[in-house]
């Protein structure tokens, strides 16, 4: 499935009607557990996350994805992790679920917004993604995502097509290198919005 995703987007770059540009994916190691933590502005963010790895990966994305049939296949296929927001009891099932992936060697990737962001909106991160780092000595992997908002903007339900989509990775974070969880986030935090595309556009 993954790798479908990946020949679709290919394609549509090809075409130039979509374009994506994966910059430093090298750094995401090709098997073993690692963390990854993204912006997020669109709806379509996990496919394009998807279509940059080289491997399988496992999301926690928010539930409401599970309420159209289409994306309830799709990510039930995936084997993506459903977390309600503000709901305790399933968010505690998820960093379960999460720290379960991750002691077997998985790629788990979140967003610690947690909600697709509009343009100039910003919130606190969750701290999910440090405790997870923390807990189970994993690495985080930054990523932030460019004009993935333009294809498909928070509240539309069709595509608008002919922009370049960038998919950024930044270099791993240890854990260990950070005394708290509040600092390991800060760092988190700090890396993603810092990451830019490339100035000649290169992958």
């Amino acid at each position: 499935m993954t790798w479908s995703i990946r020949l679709v987007l290919w394609t549509l770059g090809f075409t130039r009607v979509v374009r994506t540009t994966i910059v430093n994916a090298d750094v995401v190691p090709a098997k073993g557990a690692v963390l990854l933590a993204a912006n997020h502005t669109s709806m379509i963010d996990v496919l394009f996350i998807l279509a940059a790895l080289r491997r399988e990966a496992i999301a926690m994305a928010m539930a409401e994805l599970w309420k159209s049939p289409l994306t309830r296949w799709l990510v039930e296929v995936l084997g993506q992790i459903p977390v309600v927001r503000r709901d305790s009891e399933s968010g505690k099932q998820a960093m379960e679920s999460a720290t379960q992936a991750l002691l077997d060697g998985a790629l788990v990737g979140i967003f610690p917004e947690q909600k697709c962001m509009l343009p100039g909106e910003v919130v606190p991160y969750r701290p999910g993604v440090a405790v997870l780092s923390k807990r189970t000595g994993v690495p985080i992997i930054p990523v932030r995502l460019v004009n993935a908002n333009r294809v498909l903007p928070v509240g539309k339900k069709l595509p608008d097509l002919g922009h370049s989509v960038y998919v950024i990775f930044g270099q791993p974070i240890d854990p260990d290198d950070f005394a708290s969880v509040p600092e390991l986030l800060d760092e988190v935090h700090l890396r993603i919005t810092t990451l830019e595309p490339p100035p000649d556009g290169g992958r």
